[in-house]
């Protein structure tokens, strides 16, 4: 048919002149045909990450989806006690690419197998150089900011040598972790280190890449205890090992979805390392990837729609992006945020940001209470410890405004409270801004709450008494009770100054937007931070409703 077609538009002998419209067109009908016929082996489409093509390994999502930790190779540089492979953290789009534990250089040379804990609070992985020699490896923790910079590197279990071993991984509880030791064992041990118990000694010589399942169940792992490396599972307490995968290949790197429901590997038994999928039996099993060039080391996202993994498909190791085809039938929702036990909003909030739906694509943030929507000027989410978003400002020309709605304009009584994370200041930085009523820190980073008289004609400025502790949350909430005749300010739930207000009313809350991020009426002194949790209200909060307010939001603001 296509040969007989072909034959009709060009012969042999055909010149430019001869062709007529009626051939063109069918010529330009038959290239559209071509073009959109779908590849054979029904590859997804995949998305290139990283450039350096340097030895990508160990790939683990972030608990929030938002960032992707591996190690990577560098330069032998072991004779001048230096980096041999280093963590590295790159954002799931590809940008921001960076080293994370570069301080610890010297100390710890070999950096692999990170994984993190379900809090997102802590990486655990493989160390090894200097303390640990040159090849044993043990298991090192650290510190896991909000800003996801790493810190406090340090041994599970402080000593010389090894004590538990490398490849760590965590139970989904976070309260105990999965290694292999030196001598090729599996081991599951608590997560501060003790009460180590051996669950799988291999009779072969190859144990390797424990994965704990989401529910708990399972431990997967890769072992050649029957003479070729196969994907296995466990119980944690080591029974019911079943064989999973019986090919003549090799079948390594199992990872579960996070449904649990599939276990992703790499496999050669097409005669190429690809990236393959299996049930949590081993049955249906799916070859994902169909690339000439080797694809290994898949991890999958938090919402088990895509998979990130290495290839040298152009060239070089580097990271790319898959979608996991919808017919594998994926758990397709994110982990739940963990949310205040009350669903519906206080009756007296005029608005209520808690930023938890934003993604990197947002562009204005939803109000909870229904009547707000907040329009960020190049204020950004950022992910939080508790898998959760805040709003960052960068202290230069970020913030965000809610509009100058009837219902905004309060005079009193109000109350605002939000959650505050300050990490620099070269002048005053304002948290909230209406003019006539103001939240903002000084340079000493005392919070202050800043309102006109009922006449217009003055300020009237009630500063805390103790300031607020860098790159840490905290709790800040005012208020203004004319029935009561005085201003209040509360920090992370407690009384910490107080101070007559007895004209009734505030002025100047008219004709300016309310604003975050900056002083509204002159759009200067920018605050440089985070904020969470941003409630307005219609009544002077009660000491006793602050604190209820901040033991409750204490479950959702990672301290």
């Amino acid at each position: 048919m296509w040969d007989f077609c072909l034959g009709w538009i060009a012969t042999p002998k055909m010149k430019f002149e001869d062709l007529t419209p009626a051939r063109c067109a069918f010529l330009c009908l038959l290239v559209l045909v071509c073009y959109s016929r779908p590849y054979a082996d029904d590859t997804p489409s995949v998305a290139r990450l990283t450039k350096s093509h340097f030895s990508k390994f160990f790939l683990r999502y972030s608990p929030t989806g938002m960032h992707i930790v591996y190690s990577r190779h560098y330069a032998n540089r072991r004779a001048a006690n230096q980096i041999l492979v280093g963590l590295h953290l790159v954002k799931a789009d590809g940008t921001e690419d960076r080293r994370l534990l570069a301080e610890f250089d010297r100390e710890v040379q070999i950096q692999e197998h990170p994984a993190w804990s379900p809090d997102g609070k802590q990486l655990i992985l493989s160390g090894g150089g200097n303390d640990t020699g040159n090849s044993s490896k043990d298991t090192f923790v650290c510190d896991v900011d909000i800003e996801l910079k790493a810190t406090r590197l340090r041994k599970l279990i402080p000593s010389q040598g090894v004590s538990i071993g490398e490849e760590p991984c965590w139970s989904p509880d976070g309260k105990r972790l999965c290694a292999v030791s030196t001598t090729e064992r599996l081991f599951v041990v608590d997560a501060d280190g003790k009460n180590l118990a051996q669950i799988v000694q291999v009779d072969g010589s190859y144990c390797h890449q424990p994965d704990w399942s989401p529910d708990g169940e399972w431990i997967a792992f890769a072992t050649d205890r029957d003479g070729n490396i196969e994907i296995y599972k466990v119980r944690p307490d080591g029974t019911d090992l079943t064989r999973l995968t019986q090919s003549p290949g090799l079948d390594a790197h199992p990872r579960w979805s996070p449904d649990g429901r599939w276990l992703s590997f790499t496999s050669n038994r097409s005669g190429n390392y690809d990236i393959w999928v299996m049930r949590a039996d081993g049955s249906e099993l799916r070859n994902l990837t169909k690339h000439s060039a080797t694809d290994d080391q898949a991890a999958w996202s938090p919402d088990g729609k895509s998979l990130a993994f290495v290839s040298m498909r152009d060239g070089g190791f580097d990271i790319y992006r898959m979608a996991v085809p919808i017919e594998l039938a994926v758990a397709d929702k994110p982990a739940a945020k963990p949310t205040l036990p009350a669903t519906k909003p206080a009756d007296d909030l005029v608005l209520h940001y808690s930023f938890d739906e934003l993604t990197d694509q947002s562009t204005s943030a939803k109000d909870d209470a229904g009547r707000h929507p907040l329009e960020l000027k190049g204020a950004k989410p950022m992910s939080t410890a508790t898998g959760r978003s805040a709003l960052h400002f960068d202290g230069k020309a970020s913030f965000a405004s809610a509009g100058n709605a009837t219902t905004l304009r309060l005079t009193g009584p109000l109350t605002i409270s939000l959650w505050v994370r300050p990490e620099s200041a070269t002048g005053n930085g304002y948290l909230v801004s209406k003019h006539g009523w103001n939240i903002y820190l000084g340079t000493d980073a005392i919070p202050r709450f800043e309102t006109r008289t009922a006449e217009d004609k003055a300020w009237d400025t009630l500063a805390a008494k103790q300031p607020l502790a860098a790159k840490t949350w905290s709790m800040v909430t005012v208020v203004f009770d004319p029935k009561a005749g005085h201003k209040r300010i509360y920090v992370n739930g407690q009384l910490s100054a107080e101070s007559p207000r007895t004209d009734g009313s505030i002025g100047a809350a008219v004709g300016y937007p309310l604003e975050l991020g900056h002083y509204v009426a002159t759009k200067t002194q920018w605050f440089h931070g985070q904020l969470d949790e941003v409630r307005l209200a219609t009544t002077a909060w009660s000491a006793e409703r602050v604190a209820k307010e901040f033991e409750q939001q204490c479950k959702l603001i990672s301290r």
